[in-house]
C-alpha cells in the first residue's frame, strides 16, 4: 500500500508539472548594438614609457570628433567592436623622435571586447568597465611606418548617464607586427573620449512561446479544447 501511494503521488506531481507553462531563462544582454563618436589623441612620439601625458608636444588632437565605433553584443559580456579613426600630424609635434613629420593619419580596428558589467548585471548598470584585444591597420602619410598592421590591447569604461546615452573613455596600445614587434616605430598609443548610444537589450529568450500551455486535447470531431487559462 505504501508503494502504491508513492506511485500515485509521483504520477500526480509529474502531471501537475507538465501542465505548467514553461519558460526558458534567458541570458541578460545590456544592449544589442552600441554606436560611438569620440575625440581622439594619438601619441606616436616613439618613447614607450616616457612623456605619456605630454599633451602639448606628443599628442595629436583635432578639435572635432574623429573616431567612430560600432559594437555588436553577443553574450556573457562578450562583444565585437569595429572602429575607424582619423587625425593630422602637425609640424612641431614629436613623431618617432622627430618634429619634421606632418600629414594625415588613419587607422581601422577590429577588437574583441569583454565587459565586466556582466559580472554584476543587471544591478549598478551605470558603470561599464571593459577590456579589448584585436587587430588593426594604420596608415601614416609620412613617417617611418607608412603602412602598419597592428595588434591592439587596451581598455576603458562607459558611464551611462541617461537611458541608452553614455560617456566613453578608452586607451589602447597599438603594437606593430611587421617588420618588428616591440622595438619598432609602428607602435603608438590611441586615446579617445566621447559619447556612446546603445540600443535596447534585455533578456534573450530563444523560446518566444514560453507562455503557451502545452497540454491540449482535440476531440475526434475536430472541436478543440484547451486547459483553463490557456490560449
Amino acid at each position: 500500500m505504501k508503494h502504491l501511494f508513492t506511485i500515485i503521488a509521483f504520477v500526480f506531481i509529474a502531471q501537475t508539472a507538465s501542465a505548467q507553462p514553461y519558460k526558458t531563462i534567458g541570458v541578460y544582454k545590456p544592449y544589442k548594438w552600441m554606436f560611438g563618436v569620440s575625440w581622439t589623441a594619438i601619441d606616436d612620439n616613439g618613447n614607450k614609457f616616457g612623456q605619456l601625458f605630454d599633451v602639448n608636444n606628443s599628442w595629436n588632437v583635432l578639435p572635432y570628433p574623429t573616431t567612430l565605433t560600432v559594437d555588436r553584443y553577443f553574450k556573457y559580456g562578450w562583444s565585437m567592436e569595429f572602429g575607424a579613426s582619423y587625425t593630422k600630424y602637425e609640424l612641431g609635434t614629436l613623431i618617432n623622435d622627430s618634429t619634421n613629420y606632418e600629414g594625415t593619419f588613419f587607422n581601422f580596428d577590429v577588437n574583441a571586447k569583454y565587459s565586466f558589467s556582466n559580472l554584476y548585471a543587471p544591478s549598478a548598470q551605470w558603470i561599464d568597465p571593459y577590456l579589448i584585444a584585436g587587430v588593426g591597420y594604420t596608415y601614416r602619410e609620412e613617417g617611418a611606418a607608412t603602412h602598419a598592421p597592428t595588434v591592439n590591447i587596451g581598455g576603458g569604461v562607459n558611464f551611462w548617464i541617461y537611458k541608452g546615452f553614455g560617456i566613453r573613455l578608452n586607451s589602447s596600445a597599438k603594437l606593430g607586427v611587421y617588420p618588428g614587434f616591440w622595438d619598432t616605430p609602428e607602435n603608438y598609443l590611441h586615446h579617445s573620449a566621447g559619447l556612446v548610444l546603445r540600443t535596447k537589450g534585455g533578456k534573450s529568450n530563444p523560446n518566444k512561446n514560453f507562455n503557451k500551455r502545452k497540454n491540449k486535447w482535440v476531440h475526434k470531431g475536430g472541436r478543440r479544447f484547451k486547459q483553463k487559462g490557456g490560449r
